[in-house]
C-alpha cells in the first residue's frame, strides 16, 4: 500500500480514521497494525508535508507525527495544524524518542493533545488514541466546505506565513516589554507600551485604566488628539468597567502626536469624535488590581489586528503591573506608613538635595520644625489608636496649608518638618504661623466627639548659618528655636 491511501482491508469508519505521520516505515508499519487491530482506519504519510496535506485533505479524527522527519519536522507541522481553520481542531499526538522535558513543554505549548515516547505500551497508545478520537469532532469532507486542493508548495507556504506572523507577534512582544519595563510608572509605562502597540496596529487611539488602591487611572493614546469631551467618554466607560463608583476622582492623562504640553482641546478642532460603539475593550490580568485595555481599530484593519491584540494582552498586563508595584515600592520606601507623608530618611535625603540647590543657585532655603503639643496626653487620655488617627489628620492637615513644592516629611515622633524652598525667614514665619493656625483650627473626628491639638513651630534660615552650612546645622538651629516656643508657652512660633 503507498503513503497515503486507505487501507483497503478496511471500510471507512467516520471517527476512527487516524493519520500517522513518521519517516521511519517501520515505525509506521508498528503503529498501523497496532492501530488497525484496535479498529481504526490507518493513513500513513512520511513526513510533515505530506502529513499536512493529508490532514487538510482527509480530515482524519487524529494525527500522530513524530517530531524529527525530513522536509518538515513535527513541531511546524503541529503548529500549521491548530493555526489552519479546517484542522485546527484535530486533535495531535506526538509520537518521539525525546523524552526530555523541553520536547515535552514545548509540544504542549505548541498545542500537542496528547505526548508519548516510543517506549509506549501498545494499550496505552491504543487507549491514548481512543481518548482523542472520542472527542474529535466527526471528518468532513473538504469539498462540502468548498476548500481548494491543498499540495506541498500550499503547505510550505502557509507555514511561512505563520513564521512571518510568529515573528511579528515576538518582535512586538519584545519591543513592548523591553520599552516598558524601563518606564517608572503607570503613565509613562501605559504610554511607552501603547505606543509599541500602535507602531503595528493602525487605530484611533489606545487606552489603557486601572482602578487599584492608589487609585484610578487612564492613559490614552490618539492617532489624533481627542476633544476633551472624548477623554471624558472614554473615561467614564472605563470607570464603568471597572465596576469603580461613577463620580470617583480619575488620573487622566493623554499624549499621542500632539506636542508636547499641548492640551487636547487645543489640537483638536478638526479631528473627528471618537465612534466608541466601535472600541474593543479587553481585561487585564493585573496583581490586585482591576485592569482594562480599550483601543478602537480602523475598519479596515480590525479582522486582522484583533489576534495580534489579544497576544499582546498578557504582555502589556505585564508591564503595566511592574511600573504600578515598582512605583509602589518607591513609595514605601520613602513614606511614612501612618501619616503618609514623607518618611525621615527620605525628608533628610531631599532637605539636602535642596541646600544644594540653594547654595548653587544663590536661593533661599528655610525649614519649618514642629511638634505637637501635649500628644501624650492624647494616648493617655483616648488610647493610641485614636492619637494615630490624631497624627494622621494632623499631618493632613499641614499638607494642605503648604505650597505644592513644598515638602513635609515626619521627623519623629509626633514632629514634622517642613522643607520650603526660595523661601527666605520672614516668608518661612508666616509659613508657620499659617500652619500653627490651619492645626489650632482642625480637628480629628472620634467616636463622641472631636480632638483638637496645637503645635509649637521653629523656624530657621540657611542664610543664618555660616558658610558651608549642613542639613544637620539647619534642623539643630530650628529644634533650638521649637523648644524656645515650647518654653514660651506652646502653641507659638519662633524666631
Amino acid at each position: 500500500m503507498s503513503r497515503g491511501e486507505r487501507d483497503p482491508g478496511a471500510p471507512a469508519a467516520p471517527g476512527r480514521r487516524v493519520l500517522v505521520v513518521d519517516d521511519s516505515e517501520v515505525t509506521r508499519a508498528i503503529l498501523a497494525r497496532t492501530l488497525r487491530a484496535a479498529g481504526f482506519e490507518v493513513i500513513e504519510a512520511q513526513d510533515g508535508v505530506e502529513g499536512a496535506v493529508l490532514a487538510l485533505r482527509e480530515r482524519p479524527a487524529v494525527v500522530i507525527s513524530d517530531l524529527e522527519m525530513p522536509t518538515l519536522d513535527g513541531f511546524p507541522l503541529l503548529r500549521l495544524l491548530k493555526a489552519e481553520p479546517a484542522s485546527a481542531h484535530l486533535p495531535v499526538l506526538i509520537l518521539t524518542s525525546h523524552g526530555e522535558a523541553a520536547s515535552r513543554f514545548w509540544s504542549e505549548r505548541t498545542g500537542a493533545d496528547a505526548y508519548l515516547t516510543k517506549d509506549y505500551q501498545p494499550q496505552e497508545l491504543v487507549a491514548t488514541v481512543e481518548r482523542l478520537a472520542a472527542r474529535a469532532r466527526p471528518p468532513l469532507d473538504a469539498a462540502e466546505e468548498g476548500a481548494p486542493v491543498i499540495g506541498p508548495l500550499d503547505v510550505l507556504a502557509r507555514i511561512a506565513r505563520q513564521l512571518d506572523a510568529a515573528l511579528l507577534q515576538a518582535t512586538l512582544m519584545n519591543t513592548l516589554l523591553e520599552r516598558g519595563m524601563a518606564a517608572g510608572g503607570f503613565h509613562e509605562a501605559s504610554h511607552t507600551a501603547l505606543a509599541a502597540i500602535g507602531e503595528a496596529i493602525d487605530a484611533r487611539f489606545l487606552a489603557a485604566a486601572v482602578a487599584a488602591e492608589e487609585g484610578v487611572m487612564v492613559h490614552l493614546v490618539a492617532a489624533e488628539p481627542p476633544s476633551h469631551e472624548d477623554v471624558g467618554r472614554v473615561c467614564r466607560q472605563a470607570v464603568e468597567r471597572l465596576g469603580v463608583r461613577p463620580g470617583a476622582p480619575v488620573d487622566v492623562r493623554v499624549s499621542g502626536l500632539a506636542a508636547e504640553g499641548e492640551t487636547p482641546a487645543e489640537s483638536s478642532a478638526a479631528a473627528p469624535p471618537l465612534d466608541l460603539e466601535r472600541t474593543s475593550w479587553r481585561s487585564l490580568p493585573l496583581h490586585g488590581a482591576r485592569g482594562v485595555l480599550a483601543l478602537q481599530v480602523r475598519e479596515r484593519f480590525a479582522a486582522r489586528v484583533s489576534p495580534l491584540v489579544d497576544v499582546l494582552t498578557g504582555p502589556f498586563a505585564l508591564v503595566v503591573d511592574n511600573a504600578r508595584l515598582a512605583a509602589r515600592l518607591r513609595e514605601l520606601s520613602t513614606q511614612d506608613g501612618l501619616t503618609r507623608q514623607l518618611n525621615h530618611r527620605a525628608t533628610y535625603e531631599r532637605l539636602i538635595e535642596e541646600l544644594a540647590r540653594a547654595e548653587r543657585y544663590h536661593h533661599p532655603l528655610s525649614i519649618v520644625l514642629c511638634d505637637f503639643d501635649q500628644f501624650k496626653q492624647v494616648n493617655d487620655t483616648h488610647g493610641h489608636l485614636v492619637g494615630d488617627a490624631v497624627l494622621s489628620s494632623g499631618a493632613a492637615a499641614l499638607r494642605q496649608c503648604l505650597r505644592a513644592g513644598d515638602l513635609l516629611g515626619r521627623y519623629g515622633g509626633e514632629e514634622f518638618l517642613a522643607v520650603l524652598p526660595q523661601v527666605d525667614l520672614a516668608a518661612a514665619r508666616q509659613a508657620a504661623e499659617r500652619l500653627r493656625r490651619c492645626l489650632e483650627d482642625h480637628a480629628t473626628p472620634i467616636a463622641g466627639g472631636a480632638v483638637r491639638i496645637t503645635a509649637s513651630f521653629g523656624v530657621a534660615d540657611f542664610a543664618e548659618l555660616a558658610e558651608r552650612p549642613t542639613a544637620e546645622m539647619l534642623v539643630s538651629l530650628a529644634d533650638r528655636r521649637l523648644y524656645e516656643a515650647k518654653a514660651a508657652g506652646r502653641n507659638c512660633v519662633r524666631p
